[in-house]
């Protein structure tokens, strides 16, 4: 099971970048493929370590244990969808 943390750390990355409604599209897109990519990672793992670093690899290695894993992901970038935002302040 991936720590919360490390939950909340790709959420707030994938937020920061503005990626949150076409992450969420692309997890769902891919739950039912979880095993496949599961596998294909495995064999990928080395160009992984280089791709995401030593701190990262596990981290993904976790995340496609499970569609559950995805679903953990899916709901934190929900809710933080969902939060309200303080509007911008436009000035002319």
């Amino acid at each position: 099971m991936i720590h919360d943390e490390a939950l909340d750390q790709m959420a707030s990355a994938i937020e920061q970048r503005r990626l949150t409604a076409p992450a969420i599209m692309l997890l769902e897109m891919h739950k039912p493929l979880v095993g496949c990519l599961r596998e294909l990672y495995a064999m990928a793992e080395p160009l992984a370590l280089m791709l995401f670093g030593s701190t990262w690899s596990p981290v993904v290695r976790e995340l496609l244990k499970s569609p559950d894993e995805l679903e953990r992901l899916i709901e934190r970038l929900e809710r933080s969808a969902t939060k309200p935002t303080a509007p911008k302040q436009i000035t002319l």
